[in-house]
């Protein structure tokens, strides 16, 4: 094989652009918060790698390897080239991508030399040198697998791990008897499977709250897993019960959280998803025709069982509803061989030199080095050697300056794709592998400028195919895939196999507007003949400026002349440069209350109306506020872009569906693999144009199809609509338009200030002393005149300064809260089980025994005494005292005596009778809905007591339960011959 230097000659040429650093992978998390896997590691990578690529990078290489090796006795070394093994037990993971180069180009070297691939022994070292220089300047990317694990038998005398084998479509033959049933089973399994991914998460929940229930309590030893004492966990039991959660799964859950395993039972209990193949629809090309006569379509052959008809036309209508609702079926309109073997990306826009256009030389080299490498490497047994893959399509056509949409590049890429099968059908020859098929001729000497040098590779590359041995290797692939997720940040390419540019923008941190034009227009403006004057506009009109100063209609000089402070403007302007759009940046609270009333004159509906956006309160239009955003945010594209001439905007314009339905055909009439195509259709489309497209594929005859419809714009609204207050009755329309404009009152009064409800200047409450950890503290409380809680004081003991004035600020917030309305619900769900010391166990107090922090027993003895929430208590409200200041009446029996102790003689000025009787634990059942259907939930007083029995009460323990039919008072005695009560008198006799 004659080996060039053009890949280290390049390498050299382009200084230090491509010299290894050391880089921090990038080390911003996602918009949760979260900190991705890799982040902040030192990583070693060329110079001209984005810190996202060195992020994709660290996270491939998460594998430990060995420290140190030796050459592996016995076997032949190429050009200082050997296998090796582990010196010792040491293991650390790969620091960079100079590791990866090391083992990938190594291993292929020895194996090429081992299998008599180079004409010497000497081309050793330019083969390693090549290969090395392809990857480093990412002319050539590996795939994951490769990136991972490709050379480490040979680099560290590590086992390969075997690949999982790909997962192969569900093939459905649309001429087939069986074609209907089928379809039908796809719609149903997309349902299915919305409503299983439904139901995984509410499994999910309801575990997870079993486990949360046993970790947050307090009690002691097996307290906490049984749910007769644990009512949180009861709870939660109950409510995985009754959303159909088996019995078995609940189980399950609470015996592992017994063993200290409650954060992983979920994930112990749910079995791992298993993978789905994709369903393709083979679509032959006399489907298309029977569509376009209107013929009938038979569904396996006439006079056979199963047969069925169907007009063609009813079968592709079907076919399209069922991809426009689930984005599935796939489709094929040919074979398309599978993708097996290692992968090897082809990185298109890495060939395009700014001074030189395409290398085509480049390409070709790097076509017949790495087939070379791949043949030679694979067993003999092997489906395929492996796959080359082309990517860039689009960003390599934006740096020409060439429109997607054109003839002149679909040529361009049908003439890359016969290139590159003639060049492995040269390199099948030489090996005697076997080699693609050539498709029609090509018109190659009408390439545009910056593609002249494909003309001259494709005239010295010959045609014929003769093999030099008898064809006893496998063969590649050459295909046009989207690489994997996983390595997609590797190429900083601004697309990916065949798919389009998506905007002419890109976000960057850096820069005025959060965002730049991104590389492959750049240069294709350049490539145009674009000055940089014409570039710095055409970029602050797609990206914008980041700023008002200069803005149409709405400027920083026009909200001067309006009389805004400069630190309100400058607040604006912060605003906009986080990302802020004009329209909601004018609001009222970046305008402050004083500017909006005193120098704007807003009165104060208006500002409660348009609060959140007060730009046409101030008078401006929507075409000046979408004139202003456009100057501040940039329009996101360069076809509006009036700067630049109509021709040059037309080559950065969006492809449409139709157009990328033609560049696949394009390039699959030269390649042996497929094309993927994916078009992604607005949210707005509709059925028919579906049809439109499966028709129009039909008649190209691509290889692979898959469509979906992006979501429209009512699944963004779907999240602020408030449905508790929507209209779900069934009358007329007429009626719903008036019903509709009521509520919309209503709902403006309803978002007015919450007006703030002012406690009596003589309140109740009571005050409570308890101690945690060994620290005191007091809780007071105020009530309204309906018993809610409206305010609350904390007291401590032998605490700092600094730490009372808190706990004092804090009550004066939470009252302040409970006071405009806040639930003092929310507040327990906020506050309890908050872990900070003191912290420990609580005395003084009868139904809370264990704190998790100071906050945690205040809300828990708030929500036990105010909201009647059981199971944030340790003991059984029913064994505890109403007044939290004492033990309580046992078995609900009748309070013999001290029953006036619960209300304050002095908040009711001694108007408290001596003789109340307080029912036990009435109130409580009421409030937790144990109480009978005519229940009130309020304590009943009794009448004074006949002067006869002042001296001699009865024990009360004796009492009946049952009420006086003639005064109604529960003071009934029963014996054996009569019933009598002792408050009126009352016999049955």
């Amino acid at each position: 094989m004659k080996l060039n230097h053009r890949f280290a000659e390049a390498l050299a040429a382009a200084g230090d652009r491509y010299a290894f650093v050391q880089r921090e992978a990038d080390a911003s998390g996602d918009p949760d918060g979260e900190r991705a896997p890799g982040a902040g590691r030192t990583i070693t990578v060329p110079q001209d790698w984005s810190p996202a690529a060195a992020l994709g990078l660290a996270q491939l290489l998460d594998q430990a390897r060995p420290a140190a090796t030796r050459p592996r006795p016995g076997l032949q070394a190429f050009g200082g080239l050997s296998p090796q093994l582990p010196e010792d037990d040491r293991l650390a993971p790969e620091t960079g991508y100079d590791a990866v180069i090391s083992r990938i180009a190594g291993s292929l070297t020895w194996s090429v030399a081992r299998h008599g691939g180079l004409d010497s022994a000497d081309d050793a070292p330019v083969f390693h040198r090549e290969i090395a220089a392809s990857l480093r300047g990412r002319y050539v990317v590996p795939d994951a697998d490769l990136c991972r694990h490709g050379g480490i038998d040979w680099a560290y005398g590590l086992p390969v791990p075997a690949p999982q084998p790909a997962l192969q479509p569900d093939m459905i033959e649309a001429g087939s008897a069986a074609a209907p049933a089928q379809l039908r089973a796809v719609a149903e399994a997309a349902t299915r499977e919305g409503m299983l991914d439904v139901g995984a998460r509410v499994t999910r929940d309801r575990l997870d709250a079993i486990s949360q229930a046993c970790l947050r309590c307090s009690g002691e030893g097996e307290e906490c897993f049984d749910p007769r004492r644990n009512a949180a966990l009861a709870r939660a039991m109950r409510a995985a019960l009754r959303d159909g959660i088996a019995e078995e799964t609940v189980e399950r859950a609470l015996a592992l959280a017994r063993q200290g395993l409650a954060a992983d039972a979920l994930n112990t209990q749910q079995q791992p998803g298993a993978r789905h193949p994709q369903s393709v629809v083979q679509i032959p090309a006399t489907l298309g025709q029977a569509v376009d006569a209107d013929e009938p379509w038979h569904f396996g052959t006439e006079g056979t069982p199963g047969h069925s008809m169907l007009p063609a036309r009813e079968f592709r209508d079907n076919l399209a509803r069922s991809i426009w609702s689930f984005g599935a079926p796939a489709l094929a309109f040919k074979a398309c061989p599978a993708n097996s073997g290692p992968v090897l990306h082809i990185n298109l826009p890495a060939f395009l030199e700014p001074g030189a256009g395409f290398r085509a030389d480049l390409f070709a080299d790097a076509v017949r080095l790495w087939s070379c490498a791949l043949t030679l490497s694979a067993p003999r047994s092997a489906e395929t050697a492996g796959t080359l893959n082309l990517t860039g399509i689009a960003a390599l056509l934006n740096g020409a300056g060439l429109a997607y949409g054109s003839a002149e590049a679909r040529q361009v890429v049908a003439a890359i794709g016969r290139l590159a099968t003639l060049c492995l059908r040269e390199t099948g020859g030489e090996l005697g592998a076997l080699a693609p098929g050539l498709g029609p001729d090509l018109e190659s000497a009408a390439l545009p400028a910056p593609f002249t040098a494909l003309t001259a590779e494709l005239e010295r590359t010959s045609s014929r195919f003769s093999p030099r041995s008898a064809l006893a290797r496998p063969g590649l692939t050459l295909a046009c895939a989207l690489p994997d997720t996983s390595i997609s940040a590797l190429f900083d390419n601004d697309s990916h196999g065949a798919a389009p540019v998506e905007t002419a923008i890109i976000a960057d941190g850096g820069m005025a507007g959060g965002h730049r034009l991104r590389d492959s227009v750049r240069a294709g403006l350049q490539r145009l003949g674009a000055s940089a004057t014409e570039i710095e506009t055409a970029e602050d009109h797609a990206a914008g400026h980041g700023t008002l100063r200069g803005a149409p209609a709405i400027s920083v000089t026009v909200l001067q002349e309006m009389g805004l402070p400069e630190a309100v403007i400058e607040r604006i302007e912060d605003s906009i440069g986080d990302g802020a759009s004009v329209r909601y940046a004018l609001n009222r609270w970046t305008l402050g209350e004083r500017v909006c009333r005193d120098s704007l004159g807003l009165s104060a509906d208006v500002l409660e109306r348009n609060g959140p956006s007060l730009a046409r309160a101030l008078g401006f239009t929507e075409a000046e506020i979408d004139a202003a955003d456009r100057h501040a945010h940039g329009s996101g594209t360069l076809d509006d872009a009036t700067g630049l001439p109509l021709e040059w905007r037309a080559v950065f314009s969006a492809a449409s569906p139709v157009d990328q339905l033609q560049m696949s055909a394009a390039l699959e009439a030269q390649i042996d693999g497929g094309v993927e195509t994916r078009l992604a259709l607005d949210g707005e489309s509709t059925i028919d144009d579906v049809a439109g497209l499966i028709d129009q594929a039909t008649a190209l005859g691509l290889r692979r199809l898959v469509l979906r419809r992006n979501r429209s714009g009512l699944l963004d609204l779907l999240p602020a609509i408030d449905f508790d207050k929507g209209d779900y009755t069934t009358e007329p329309v007429a009626e719903r338009v008036i019903e509709r404009t009521v509520e919309r009152t209503v709902e403006r009064v309803v978002e007015q200030p919450a007006a703030r409800r002012k406690l009596p200047d003589r309140r109740k409450g009571y005050i409570q002393k308890a101690t945690v950890g060994g620290h005191k503290v007091y809780l007071h409380t105020g009530e309204f005149d309906n018993g809610e809680v409206g305010e609350i004081f904390i007291d401590m003991h032998k605490e700092g300064a600094a730490f009372r004035s808190l706990m004092n600020n804090f009550a004066i917030a939470i009252s302040i809260g409970l006071q405009y309305g806040v639930p003092l619900e929310e507040f327990v769900d906020a506050f309890v089980f908050t872990r900070f010391e003191p912290a420990g166990a609580v005395t003084g107090n009868d139904s809370i025994q264990h704190a998790t922090s100071i906050l945690d027993y205040l809300f828990r003895e708030l929500g036990v005494s105010y909201l009647g929430r059981d199971d944030l208590a340790e003991l059984s409200p029913d064994a505890a005292d109403q007044g939290g200041l004492g033990k309580g009446v046992a078995e609900e029996k009748l309070a013999q005596h001290d029953a006036a102790r619960f209300i304050s003689k002095g908040f009711s000025r001694g108007q408290v009778p001596d003789n109340i009787v307080m029912f036990a634990n009435a109130a409580r059942k009421v409030a937790s809905g144990q109480a009978g259907g005519n229940a009130t939930g309020e304590t009943e007083v009794l009448d004074t007591l006949p002067a006869s029995q002042d001296s001699k009460i009865r024990d009360v323990s004796l009492y009946s339960g049952d009420p006086c039919p003639e005064c109604g008072h529960f003071t009934v005695v029963h014996s054996e011959n009569a019933h009598r009560c002792d408050a009126c008198n009352w016999t049955s006799d």
